[in-house]
């Protein structure tokens, strides 16, 4: 039977996170929305605690949390505001896969990641209309050669102008295999679009990406016989961060509204007192304890390599934790009532935030909603 219990560290790791997301995060998201970048000094502040590119002592990182522990890390810095914990949780992805996976040549690269926070990477990973990894249409092909021919597209794609090193991951066709790929952001094969202002999530600009372009054999992450399993339970991690975000997003949604409605008076008493506002925040409170709970679950699952292959648990966990911040987020813009539009409420930004994620990796084959027939 899994423990879920939080241990200590656990404990200290949700309130250094929680504190940093509403005292440097929350205060920096309009900010950072506006312009389209994160705060020079929030993100130098974020970089400087290593929640958030996991690289080992020896390559001058802080070392790489388990995955329990940087869910909890996402979820508490989401609290704050996801837009631009994720900003930083998808360049330091890059860092993650070398660290797991990386050839020794390409571990020579963790140490830039490591030390210089002006540096930007990126990891090419989701193309849109609920594709989870064995569903991805980018291919990554062996040629006769050696070399890998990479073809392709992938849509919101953080850092895609001006990441280094640039990450892809596609699956070979030949086998089924998942792969990834260092890719030269330069090459000519290599189309960046950048993306206009979107719904929200604008503090990490995002970009799509097509590639038709052929690399050298030692780009290629890791050797060709490594284990295909542990390299997707790492994307999963990756995958999982979004989940961890969508459940920050929602509790902070939830305990505003809450809040606003043990304030707000109507017909002489608290709102909070009628059934038709309490009751959907309740409810609310419920879901997101459960996403949380399957949050840890799975992520358990991913550090422990003899429970095989978790792509089908992580899709499932993402989905949920999609739904629930979409509904929980919904919830806190009706409890506010017209107030729930208007900037001078954080809640609009979280409501789009939470469709904005949710739409980011969200497949409608695993998802718990079911139409009224």
């Amino acid at each position: 039977m899994l423990d879920l219990e939080p241990t200590e560290e656990h404990l200290a790791v949700a309130e250094l996170a929680r504190g940093l997301g509403l005292e440097l995060l929350s205060p920096a998201a309009r900010e950072a929305e506006t312009e389209r970048a994160v705060p020079e000094g929030v993100w130098r502040t974020l970089f400087e605690t290593g929640l958030t590119v996991p690289v080992p002592e020896e390559f001058g990182g802080g070392g790489i949390p388990d995955t329990v522990t940087q869910m909890i890390a996402v979820e508490g810095l989401a609290y704050g505001d996801a837009g631009i914990t994720l900003a930083a949780i998808w360049s330091g992805s890059a860092a993650l896969l070398l660290a797991r996976h990386g050839t020794e040549e390409q571990t020579a690269l963790l140490p830039e990641l490591a030390e210089n926070p002006d540096s930007r990477a990126a990891v090419a990973l989701y193309e849109g209309q609920g594709r989870a990894p064995a569903e991805f249409t980018t291919s990554i092909s062996r040629t006769t050669d050696g070399s890998w021919h990479v073809q392709g597209r992938k849509v919101a794609v953080a850092f895609a102008d001006r990441a280094d090193p640039l990450i892809v991951v596609g699956v070979e066709p030949e086998t089924g295999t998942l792969r990834a790929v260092l890719v030269p952001r330069s090459d000519p094969g290599v189309v960046v679009a950048v993306n206009s202002r979107g719904l929200a999530l604008d503090a990490a600009p995002t970009a799509s990406l097509s590639f038709d372009v052929t690399v050298p054999a030692e780009n290629l992450v890791g050797a060709v016989d490594d284990d295909a399993v542990a390299l997707a339970n790492t994307v999963g991690r990756i995958r999982l961060a979004v989940a961890a975000a969508q459940v920050g997003t929602a509790q902070r949604a939830v305990e505003y509204a809450a809040q606003y409605a043990t304030e707000r008076i109507a017909f002489g008493r608290p709102i909070a007192g009628f059934q038709g506002v309490s009751f959907p925040l309740a409810e609310a409170q419920i879901r997101i304890e459960a996403a949380r709970l399957e949050i840890a679950e799975v992520a358990t699952l991913l550090d422990g390599g003899e429970y095989g292959d978790r792509t089908d648990a992580v899709t499932r966990v993402v989905n949920y934790a999609g739904e629930v911040g979409a509904e929980a987020t919904r919830t806190a813009v009706q409890t506010l009532g017209g107030h729930g539009f208007i900037v001078e409420h954080p809640v609009e930004l979280w409501y789009r935030t939470a469709a904005a994620l949710s739409a980011l990796d969200f497949d409608p084959l695993c998802s718990s909603f079911e139409p009224a027939l």
